[in-house]
């Protein structure tokens, strides 16, 4: 199984003054972020453009913080990939400096929080249509299928979504040009896996409940529930059926 990458998006009300908020406090980040780029964005400008970008020393994830969220985005490599233990302390130890920034400004508290990852089940190298049709939608009589996609999504631990939508990944030789006629035909097609975007956040608890409030330790909920999919039920879903 493949984790390609991971987001951790953060939401709150808005924030005044980011930019300024954001100079006198840069020294909490130092530790795993390099020096932010400041764009000269109009305070008028929608509240969900990103205002600040900070690369992390090694340049494998960033940071974009706007005055109403903060988004996480990391590309694993390196072995990372291929174990979730790893990618989740990389996540906690960048988080919690983010967080020691971020609580300064809200108190820590905050509206939802969610963390979403890309994976490739590449157990299956071919076939991935069929594997899903015939697991999870027991499909007999539909002939000719090409590409499908499966979204489910559960509630857990009283106030979190995990929703995982399933889909067939092909996967094509390298130096195709998508844009010509013919780049995309069976012989240049090398698998046909299937891939898994889970998406886990506290958006029901923020949803159904007018007095909820998020906080930072929401994010260890998160992470758990996402390697106890990653690590286990992914699999039974896609192979049995099973959830």
């Amino acid at each position: 199984m493949l984790i390609q990458g991971t987001s951790i998006t953060v939401t709150y009300k808005k924030i005044e003054g980011i930019k300024k908020v954001y100079y006198n406090n840069e020294e909490i980040l130092k530790d795993y972020f390099n020096e932010a780029t400041v764009l000269p964005i109009p305070n008028d400008a929608p509240l969900e453009i990103p205002r600040i970008l900070i690369r992390t020393k090694n340049e494998h994830a960033q940071l974009n913080i706007s005055p109403i969220a903060t988004t996480f985005e990391v590309r694993y490599d390196a072995g990372f990939e291929r174990n979730w233990q790893a990618c989740s302390e990389y996540i906690i130890n960048r988080m919690t400096k983010v967080f020691g920034f971020l609580n300064i400004l809200t108190g820590n508290t905050y509206e939802y929080i969610g963390l979403v990852s890309n994976v490739l089940y590449d157990e299956v190298e071919q076939g991935g249509t069929e594997k899903i049709a015939k697991n999870l939608l027991n499909v007999g009589k539909i002939k000719n299928l090409y590409d499908i996609n499966i979204k489910y999504t559960f509630i857990e631990k009283e106030n979190l979504f995990v929703n995982i939508m399933l889909q067939n990944a092909r996967l094509f030789k390298n130096g195709i040009i998508v844009n010509e006629a013919g780049a995309l035909s069976a012989e240049d097609q090398i698998a046909e896996s299937i891939g898994a975007i889970i998406d886990i956040n506290d958006r029901y608890g923020f949803n159904t409940d007018s007095d909820y409030k998020s906080d930072s330790s929401v994010l260890n909920k998160l992470i758990e529930s996402m390697g106890n999919i990653i690590d286990d039920k992914l699999a039974a879903l896609i192979e049995k059926g099973e959830y």
